[in-house]
């Protein structure tokens, strides 16, 4: 990644291949697949982009203007938290950083009930190939998406969701589904996240991922997305551990912005 003039530095990001929705139907990726099956029906390719500093005007960025937001977060940074995540204690993480998440995500956004139903440590290692994204192994994500469908963030809500919830009451009301990113260590100089500016992005750009195992286990959807040059990238240059990144997956309120990354 090489600097550039006011605040921009330059890269190379994976996309999808440009893709004919029409005719080729939804992308899809298979895991395991079955003899006759293909794994991937798409191809990734790299282009050039331009990343602006977000630092200068951190604050100016919201969940639903931009899909993202930039907020102060000291709460869970307790060397408790961070030896249980060091020893890769899920549950401890559990018990300690969990609900200071759900505080801070109640906050941002107003929500009066906020559910997590995972978490990952990724952990950029130069000795590995940066594909390589083992279970217990992730590292940064190298192609351009998002975690969701809507599609996706609903069979979320489902999984997640107790016996004595009515799924069809809590979806006629306001349902988001956000990404709580912080780094551990920091400031960040080494493979920074990247956010796509929602107001640059056109929807016609945006497909769809189907997920399958086997022949056609359905296992979610996910979002794959076309390079186009008006989009818009941002990063938060040294981004500290008492820095949250938050990233909009899915909003039911469709107008509203979601994270590209």
């Amino acid at each position: 990644m090489s600097s550039t003039a006011d605040q921009q530095v330059s890269s190379t990001m994976t996309f999808i291949e440009p893709w004919d929705q029409k005719a080729r139907g939804n992308p899809f990726y298979r895991s395991a697949p079955s003899p006759g099956f293909e794994t991937v029906n798409f191809k990734w390719v790299d282009n050039p982009v331009t990343i602006s500093n977000a630092r200068p005007s951190r604050d100016r960025f919201t969940l639903d203007d931009n899909g993202f937001a930039y907020v102060d977060n000291r709460d869970g940074l307790s060397y408790e938290m961070l030896q249980a995540i060091g020893e890769g204690d899920k549950e401890l993480v559990k018990d300690i950083y969990y609900p200071k998440v759900q505080t801070l995500v109640k906050r941002a956004t107003g929500a009066g009930r906020v559910i997590i139903f995972d978490h990952t440590l990724r952990k950029r290692n130069p000795a590995r190939d940066k594909r390589d994204n083992a279970d217990g192994k992730e590292q940064p994500a190298t192609t351009v998406h998002c975690d969701q469908s809507e599609k996706g963030a609903l069979r979320r809500l489902r999984q997640n969701l107790s016996p004595e919830d009515d799924y069809d009451k809590i979806v006629r009301n306001r349902v988001q589904m956000i990404n709580v990113w912080r780094p551990l260590n920091g400031p960040v100089i080494d493979w920074p996240l990247a956010q796509m500016d929602f107001t640059a992005l056109d929807a016609k750009h945006v497909h769809p991922c189907d997920l399958w195992r086997g022949k056609y286990e359905e296992r979610g959807q996910t979002v794959t997305v076309e390079h186009h040059p008006t989009q818009k990238w941002w990063y938060l240059e040294g981004h500290r551990p008492d820095e949250v990144t938050l990233l909009k997956i899915w909003d039911s309120w469709s107008d509203r912005g979601i994270a590209t990354s």
